[in-house]
Order: C-alpha cells, then structure tokens, then sequence
C-alpha cells in the first residue's frame, strides 16, 4: 500500500524540525528520559484510576467513595488472604473487608484487591459489629462501642445458627453453637472480644464459626443476623449495662 504524500510531507517536517534542535549532552538527555517517563507513567496510573496497591488503601478509598472521610483505624485483623478493617469518624462507625483477588473490570486493572463496605452504623448507644475476617485462632472478632463510662470489662456470648455448608455431603454443622469471649475497655472507649473456635467436635462436625468465616472474598457469613447477649461490669464487678440483640446484616456496598 503506498503512503499518501501529504503523510510523507507532515512526516519530513516533524523530522526537519527535530534534526534542528540542538544536541543534549548525554546527562541532560537522561534527565530529559527520566522527565518523560515519569510524565508517562503518572499518565498511564491515571488511566488506570490510580490502583490501590494495599488493602488498606483499598479499604480507604472506599471509605472515600462514600464520603466516611476522615475517619480513624480503630482495629484491623487478617489471615493473609483476606483483612477485616474497622473505622469510626465523628459520628459514624464503619467496618469493611478487602481480600486478595482482582476484581472483574478493566483488563488492564492493577488492583487486585476486592474491597467491601458490610457496616456503616451511627454512634448510637451501644453498638456490637463482627469484623469480616478470622483472628490468629481461626475465630471471629466482634466490637463493642458506647459502653457507660464505669464500664471497665465485658462478657459477650455470641449464637450462630443457619450457617451454611460450603461443602455439602462432607461433613455436618451444628445447628446452633453458642461462643463466648472477654474483652477489656480500651483507651479510646472500644471493647474488642475475640472468640475462639470449639474444637470438641467429632470426626464429621465441623465447627460453625470456622464455617461462618470460610466463605472467602463473597463473606456470605453476614447474610443473617446473629443473636448475641452483653454483660459489661465496672471495676468492682458489678453489671452497668446489658444489651441482648442481634448483630446486623452487612450492607455489602461495593466499589462504585
């Protein structure tokens, strides 16, 4: 196929006018290179909307996505696979998950973190949520906020029923188990309870909080809610507070 002539015309002009710039020294053209580049690059990032490359910085973009900005890390937990990240701003209190895989979208996307939003909840008397991701013993971790002032510790028995089995046939799940953890009050006014797996089971039972914290990047743990009962005590051991109730549902709020 033969090249137009007004092309080759545009094409000797652009090369004229180049061949008359004068000639860099070679460490001006490197500064020149790295000059380039580095517009090159900061270009194609936002392109690709500026990847998160963490998980936290996924989860605060999100948060950001939402306008729950700005907003203080209160607690995080994670097994490597997955983080459960839970955030307070003046008058709201957020929990959300990332989790290591790429989501579906741009095929050149670079963020390979899938990033969830399951609680945004008012600082509205006592508030308990679980956090979406498994502690060092493989079990959940809930989170207490607006407890009285005299409360300095806390008792949380946890009911999980209706968890699913991801594999059924292979073993069975109990149909409700109850947990119970102890937690003191913090500096900044939370109460962290972190439970812990029953492992009394027999060969084909499994455990329902492993397997209400098994179901990986969907977190399909938060899809009822769960019934739990608080006990907080102030230095002497006598009760200040008690609040049965059930732990909410997530929202699961995405990415926009």
């Amino acid at each position: 196929m033969r090249t137009p002539d007004f092309v080759k015309k545009g094409w000797g002009r652009v090369k004229s006018w180049w061949d008359r710039l004068p000639k860099l020294p070679r460490r001006w053209r490197i500064v020149r290179n790295l000059a380039a580049a580095a517009v090159l690059a900061v270009l194609v990032l936002t392109l690709l909307e500026w990847p998160a490359l963490s998980s936290y910085a996924s989860f605060r973009r999100l948060e950001g996505a939402y306008l729950l900005t700005p907003s203080r890390l209160v607690f995080q937990v994670g097994d490597g696979w997955s983080a459960g990240y839970l955030s307070e701003g003046d008058s709201w209190i957020t929990v959300g998950s990332v989790s290591k895989f790429k989501s579906s979208g741009k095929p050149l996307n670079l963020d390979r973190n899938y990033a969830l939003l399951h609680y945004i909840l008012p600082k509205e008397g006592i508030v308990a949520v679980l956090l979406p991701a498994k502690n060092e013993d493989g079990g959940a971790v809930a989170a207490v906020w607006g407890a009285p002032e005299e409360a300095v510790s806390g008792t949380m028995e946890l009911d999980l029923k209706g968890i699913k089995n991801p594999f059924p046939g292979t073993f069975t799940i109990q149909r409700r188990e109850t947990f119970s953890a102890q937690a003191q009050r913090r500096e900044d006014g939370w109460f962290i309870f972190q439970f812990v797996p029953h492992d009394d089971h027999g060969e084909h039972t499994s455990c329902a909080m492993e397997m209400l914290l098994w179901s990986g990047p969907a977190f399909r743990w938060a899809e009822m809610e769960q019934p739990y009962r608080l006990t907080l005590t102030d230095g002497q051991g006598n009760t200040v507070a008690e609040q049965s109730a059930t732990l909410p549902p997530a929202q699961r709020l995405p990415q926009w």
